[in-house]
């Protein structure tokens, strides 16, 4: 076996990364990405932190979720055997150093001796044993095991992986927050009441305090946290679902950190001295989906005739004030494998309807369009009255956030609105979990498409071991992508995070996994 040392991964992670890093300065907003950048005194007094997001958790179980806001929460009460940190290099979390076999198929990882859960139990290779096998189980978090065959403790503080065959994107995996260690202990004495308030245990630097479902949940510094402790005592998240009222509520001083500032607002954090935006190109991708498996969007003559009706660059201008770039392909400019010679399609109405005739909608249809949180609820207005001028009729739906997702489990909808962000920057990320036949519905293909084409080229991306040709059959998947059209990929979005302009320690993570426990304010 190879051996490779957590720096040594974080290089060649860097190297790999230097194409988004340079495409977010090429492209990138000339706000600051940190907030009160400098050293921290270690003085500093406890600090409690109050921060506003437009939606609440789904879950405090790692396998269980799979969208960005439960994995804020993940983030912050758990860890897992690698992270990617701020400047997108791939490093150790509660992997001291691994080995990879020759053959890649076989990886072993050596766990910190003193990693801890909050209760002060050991964390040791029987809990990660036991995690991978439970996200194997999981509808939410099968597509991160996929690869894997079997689990072995090799002794306490050593577990092995082992592959069903090479696959390249195994470590960016390992940091997926649906494969937080958990404690196999805690977890079988809890059974199905595991993810709620009262139940719930990680090795995080902060555990749960309370929880009150779409109101807010507080998080407490864990006094066992075997790394660097962090600097503030609480963090409390409080669902906030209307964008200007998140706005207010920071520049009144209520919020000390707006997570996702709407795009309309920003222009007035941008000239209050009280507050301060920051802001970076994002890994997310805002989009369309159609279900494939409905009888009205089966016909790819009807899904391609409403990517050539809706008008991306209105959203731009409407939704996000210019804050973004269209989107052209399935996966987001700042990865890896985006390529730029895929073209979205260009408006063209009379070409639309007469595709829409062809598939036999002459005079249109009915149907009805799926979302949550009032940015997409604006949108969707956007896709209501766009589709109109070819026939289509659309009723819009609203849910709270974890009810929608809920939804698009069963495979119940026709058309939805979403978002997909991609933290560990490895192409596969952005595209099994979407676009694979295997992973309809929890999973993340709520277009439930099925295409074998696709399929392959997928697999056959994940077990190449040389990169360029890895590259090259992703550019050969979104060229496919796009002639499937199972979305509309309608922007690529920038980060806009608020904060109070004396606010300490925060900083941009350009996965958008943003850390909140160096937060603070100075006496």
């Amino acid at each position: 076996m190879s051996k490779t040392s957590m720096t040594k991964a974080a290089a060649i992670v860097t190297a790999v990364a230097m194409s988004f890093m340079l495409t977010a300065c090429n492209g990138g907003s000339s706000m600051s990405t940190e907030a009160g950048s400098g050293s921290v005194d270690a003085a500093v007094p406890d600090t409690d932190i109050v921060v506003a997001m437009e939606s609440d958790i789904v879950t405090m179980d790692p396998a269980n979720q799979n969208d960005t806001t439960s994995s804020v929460f993940m983030n912050h009460v758990y860890n897992t055997l690698m992270e990617v940190n701020d400047d997108g290099e791939l490093v150790g979390d509660l992997a001291e150093s691994f080995e990879v076999s020759e053959d890649g198929t076989i990886y072993t990882f050596k766990l910190y001796e003193n990693a801890c859960f909050s209760d002060g139990t050991p964390l040791t290779a029987e809990d990660v044993k036991f995690t991978y096998e439970r996200a194997m189980e999981s509808e939410e978090t099968k597509s991160d095991v996929a690869a894997v065959d079997t689990v072995e403790v090799i002794d306490e503080h050593t577990v092995q992986m082992n592959l069903k065959s090479a696959y390249a994107p195994f470590l960016a995996k390992t940091t997926d927050t649906g494969l937080c260690i958990l404690s196999k202990e805690y977890v079988e004495a809890a059974g199905d009441q595991y993810g709620t308030a009262d139940s719930c245990l990680g090795s995080g630097a902060f555990l749960v305090k309370e929880w009150i479902p779409d109101d807010h949940y507080t998080l407490v510094r864990n006094e066992n946290y075997w790394k660097e402790a962090p600097i503030a005592t609480s963090i409390e998240v409080r669902v906030i679902p209307e964008g200007t009222a998140r706005t207010i509520a920071l520049e009144n001083g209520e919020v000390d950190i707006v997570w996702n500032v709407d795009a309309i607002d920003c222009i007035d954090v941008e000239s209050n001295p009280d507050v301060e935006l920051l802001s970076q190109p994002s890994a997310f991708i805002e989009y369309v989906g159609m279900n494939t498996s409905k009888e009205k969007f089966s016909d790819v003559r009807v899904r391609k005739a409403i990517n050539m009706t809706l008008n991306k660059q209105v959203f731009i201008d409407t939704i996000i004030e210019g804050r973004g770039t269209v989107a052209n392909s399935y996966i987001n400019s700042m990865i890896p494998g985006w390529t730029d010679e895929v073209s979205s399609y260009e408006v063209n109405i009379a070409e639309a309807k007469r595709l829409m005739a062809e598939a036999g909608y002459p005079e249109g249809f009915d149907c009805t369009i799926f979302v949550s949180g009032d940015t997409r609820i604006r949108s969707a207005t956007i896709v209501q009255a766009q589709l109109a001028e070819i026939g289509i009729n659309v009723e819009i739906s609203t849910y709270e956030w974890g009810t929608l997702l809920e939804i698009l489990t069963t495979g119940d909808h026709e058309m939805f609105l979403l978002g997909w962000s991609n933290s560990s920057f490895d192409a596969d990320s952005s595209t099994f979990p979407l676009f694979h036949s295997d992973n309809w519905g929890a999973t993340g293909n709520r277009s439930w498409l099925k295409d074998e084409e696709v399929d392959s080229l997928i697999e056959l991306a994940q077990v190449e071991g040389d990169n360029e040709k890895r590259m090259e059959l992703y550019k050969q998947l979104q060229f496919r992508l796009h002639d499937l059209c199972p979305w509309v990929p309608l922007y690529y979005k920038d980060d806009n995070v608020g904060v109070r302009a004396d606010l300490k320690g925060f900083r941009l993570h350009k996965g958008a996994s943003h850390w909140l426990g160096d937060a603070h304010y100075e006496e």
